[in-house]
């Protein structure tokens, strides 16, 4: 991607680490978050076993340094509650449920259970910060 840059141009990287910010419910104050914790702890336990770095996002400023970009800056940030939290987590945790429940990190009781709180609103569910990294290619 730098080498398809202009001179001056900018290249803007993003990615999550789940590894700065693990929780589903910042706010662990009942069964419901207690549970909505459990499965992102299975979700990332997947992830791990597929060979994901979960600490990536934070490398992506070295990384383009590395590639050579300079006034290389970088932000995070994530969301707490919401819509948009709501959909992506219904739809992780679907896209995943056979594996959680072939790898024995889950059961089908705590996954409809899971489901049904975060359809009825019942969670202020939250997202893995998401790094934003940017640099410019000098000349």
């Amino acid at each position: 991607m730098v080498a398809a840059l202009r001179p001056g141009g900018w290249l803007l990287v993003e990615d999550a680490d789940t590894e700065l910010q693990p929780l589903a419910c910042l706010d662990e104050i009942g069964p419901a978050q207690r549970r909505a914790n459990r499965l992102r702890r299975a979700v990332r336990e997947l992830m791990t076993r597929r060979g994901a770095d979960l600490r990536y996002g934070r490398t992506l400023p070295r990384a383009l340094r590395a590639a050579g970009l300079v006034d290389v800056t970088a932000a995070g940030c994530f969301p707490v509650g919401g819509v948009a939290c709501d959909r992506l987590e219904t739809a992780t945790v679907r896209m995943v449920r056979g594996e959680l429940l072939a790898a024995g990190l889950a059961n089908d009781v705590e996954i409809d259970a899971h489901l049904a709180a975060v359809d009825a609103g019942e969670l202020d569910l939250t997202l893995a910060p998401l790094i934003s990294a940017w640099g410019r290619r000098p000349g």
